[in-house]
């Protein structure tokens, strides 16, 4: 009896340590069996050059196509600039290109799932349509001609994103032989507008006045004096400009440095980094699940000297271009910004819809009033500095920048902004590495891109 008792516990353990071997089997499979799928010799997804081949296409909302697979080979589209627009959103072959669909969305292409591996009855993977427009894309490349940057443009209503461009780029159906000191393609397989991060310029000017707004009563009747800058704690901060005493409405449209210093240490750390992070800064945004580059501040044990210049973008503020387009559609949107994306709709090949997409609001940025009066205030900007006739048949609210990024570097080139009207609901985001003032380099651009979209 005792000798059949243990045998029934040792038959216990046994079955036991059965079960949990499978169990322990099924998790490692399940959380896995994706990256060994993926490995480049499954001849089920790659061809004998490690190319991805068995995937299904990617077009853009028009119906052009950008990528596809024909006899087993991965062909792109016929059009060389559409290839360099769209490179760094479609994504390269071999997959160096991280942030590029056919590398972060391989699965839903080739049509993965964890039942049936790759297999699929069609032989035939799953086709991703997008939000982007081909031809705007090349527009926006062209327009950035020979600096590097990127230029993002959002549907701030529907949250459909239009353009997506990162320079430098190169043709995939041609790609050149790149060195880490040919200076020519530093950064190439990096999505700027994605996993990039700049300082920001005056275009945090916005920031702080946001924070003004939600701070103190009456903002618009505060002065400043500027005397071509002002010093802050026996150091100078300088400006462009003797503009003498000003009021708030006017120092956003003449972009003082020295209003908006002495605004940012009445401000205090403490408020400006509150609204700052309201707004998106230390925050993470994501794009169709890419995750984008955190903006960052950081204004601990921070003096106000240094307050003073983060105030008006210097100091060590980070911006990421998705995180700006995404606050500047919240401004459009009295302070409610509309998540931007790029997947309109995958479909399996008998055609039935795997991927749903609804215009998706997030928390709310700042206040409504504190947005509208912000909208105005970058019209007025427009209007008075820039003027209208820079954006022609176009109603602009923006805002340039001018960052400084070393003594001897070429400022980055900067614009934000978004289009007033129902029938173009329309936010922007332009940044031009080394090409100088926002106002001639940047904004030309953002009126290229704008004019192109709205025939």
């Amino acid at each position: 009896m005792k000798q059949m008792s243990r045998r029934s516990i040792l038959l216990l353990i046994i079955m036991l340590c059965f079960t949990a071997g499978l169990v322990i089997l099924g998790v490692v499979f399940a959380i896995n069996a994706s990256g060994w799928t993926s490995y480049p010799a499954n001849r089920h997804i790659y061809n004998n050059k490690a190319i991805l081949s068995g995937a299904g296409s990617i077009t853009d909302r028009n119906g052009i196509v950008l990528a596809q697979t024909i006899d087993g080979d991965r062909v792109y589209n016929n059009d060389k600039n559409i290839r360099k627009a769209l490179l760094h959103t479609v994504g390269d072959s071999s997959g160096l290109i991280k942030t590029g669909l056919q590398n972060s969305y391989w699965k839903k292409l080739v049509g993965y799932n964890l039942v049936n591996g790759v297999f699929q009855p069609s032989g035939q993977g799953n086709d991703i349509t997008l939000t982007l427009d081909a031809n705007l894309c090349a527009t926006a490349l062209k327009a950035l001609g020979k600096y590097s940057g990127t230029v993002g443009v959002y549907n701030y209503k529907t949250g459909e994103m239009l353009c997506m461009v990162s320079t430098p780029t190169y043709d995939i159906n041609n790609p050149p032989e790149i060195s880490e000191e040919d200076e020519k393609y530093t950064g190439v397989y990096l999505n700027r507008f994605l996993s990039s991060s700049y300082t920001p310029g005056s275009t945090f000017k916005v920031v702080t006045a946001a924070a003004a707004l939600q701070t103190f009563d009456e903002m618009e009747n505060m002065e400043f004096t500027c005397n071509a800058g002002v010093e802050i704690e026996g150091e100078w901060v300088s400006c462009l400009s003797k503009h003498g005493t000003l009021k708030f409405k006017d120092a956003l449209a003449k972009s003082c440095n020295a209003y908006f210093a002495q605004l940012a240490v009445k401000l205090g750390p403490e408020n400006l980094k509150n609204y700052a992070e309201k707004m998106g800064f230390n925050q993470t945004f994501k794009l169709d699940g890419i995750t984008a580059k955190k903006s960052t501040i950081d204004y601990s044990n921070i003096r106000n000297i240094d307050l003073a210049w983060a105030g008006m973008g210097q100091y060590t503020t980070l911006v990421n271009p998705l995180q700006y387009l995404t606050m500047v559609g919240a401004i459009a949107n009295d302070g409610v910004p509309v998540k931007p994306y790029i997947i309109e709709s995958i479909t399996s090949p008998a055609g039935l819809p795997l991927h749903f997409k609804l215009s998706k609001t997030d928390s709310r940025m700042l206040s409504t009033e504190a947005a509208r009066t912000l909208a105005e205030m970058m019209r007025y900007t427009v209007k008075t500095n820039y003027k209208d006739s820079s954006f022609p048949e176009l109603n602009v609210c923006a805002k340039t920048g001018t960052a400084e990024v070393g003594k001897h570097a070429v400022p980055h080139s900067w614009m934000i902004g978004f289009v007033r009207d129902e029938s173009l609901p329309l936010a922007f985001a332009v940044v031009a590495e080394n090409a100088g003032s926002g106002s001639r380099v940047a904004l030309q651009i953002a009126n290229t891109v704008l004019q192109a979209a709205k025939k």
